[in-house]
């Protein structure tokens, strides 16, 4: 009698389990068919990308299902079809708002490959390609560009590269004093005879690329005791002390 018992309680329970769950289900179809409908989609243009191009690469349209979107999945997409975005945030608002908002990489180095010029991130992600330079970002001559496709980071054929440049966006992530800004290139082509463009004014040679962010100090310490007019030479080749040699047209010349 006792069993009997035992088994009927639990048979009630497994009943109430199972409607509390097929309620439950219901009710969760019910709203996602009907109320969590997308309505609008929030998108925070920038100047590299229009509503459009970011709503196209998410794959999101109005109607959908506010919940059944796959947040990160998504995320990932319009990272990968996107190349100058760095970051991705979707947020579901109920009852019928999704937001996407988008943060751009910037181009820091820009690298001439094959008749086509690279944008690339401080991290060495290809952001972009196009047929002529920019102005805002260092131009890097070198031959040891191993990979370069648009949203992948670039690899180099010799590690070396990397340590050098990586030495630059460190000096421009502790200068306040904007004075990086006017690096216009570096040539590293030979790796014993690196060559600077500063401000259209001076070629700095540098010699081995080795140390390079103690060596463009040095290089601030001559410009500062030069006058506005000059330009010329800035040679630092023995790693230790910097000499200065005016030159009128120095770009104009092969030195």
């Amino acid at each position: 009698m006792k069993i009997r018992k035992l088994i009927s309680k639990i048979k009630k329970i497994f009943l109430a389990a199972f409607v509390l769950t097929a309620v439950t289900a219901a009710f969760l179809f019910v709203t996602n068919s009907y109320f969590f409908k997308i309505k609008n989609i929030d998108i925070n243009e920038n100047e590299r990308y229009s509503y459009d191009d970011i709503l196209k690469a998410s794959g999101i349209s109005v109607g959908g299902e506010l919940y059944g979107i796959d947040v990160k999945k998504t995320e990932g997409k319009i990272k990968e079809e996107l190349a100058y975005a760095k970051s991705v945030n979707i947020r579901q608002i109920p009852p019928s708002t999704l937001s996407i908002e988008i943060e751009n990489e910037k181009g820091f180095f820009g690298m001439a490959i094959a008749g086509d010029f690279y944008i690339v991130s401080q991290d060495f992600k290809v952001l972009d390609r196009r047929k002529k330079p920019i102005e805002g970002i260092i131009t890097v001559a070198t031959d040891e560009v191993k990979k370069c496709y648009l949203g992948e980071k670039m690899e180099f054929s010799d590690g070396d590269v990397y340590d050098f440049l990586e030495g630059i966006v460190e000096l421009f992530k502790k200068d306040d004093s904007g004075r990086l800004s006017a690096i216009k290139s570096v040539d590293i082509t030979n790796k014993f005879k690196v060559a600077m463009n500063y401000g259209d004014r001076f070629l700095v040679k540098f010699g081995i690329f080795e140390n390079i962010a103690p060596k463009i100090l040095n290089v601030f310490e001559v410009i500062n005791e030069l006058g506005e007019d000059d330009r010329g030479i800035i040679d630092i080749t023995d790693g230790k002390a910097a000499s200065f040699r005016y030159v009128e047209n120095v770009f104009e010349k092969n030195y």
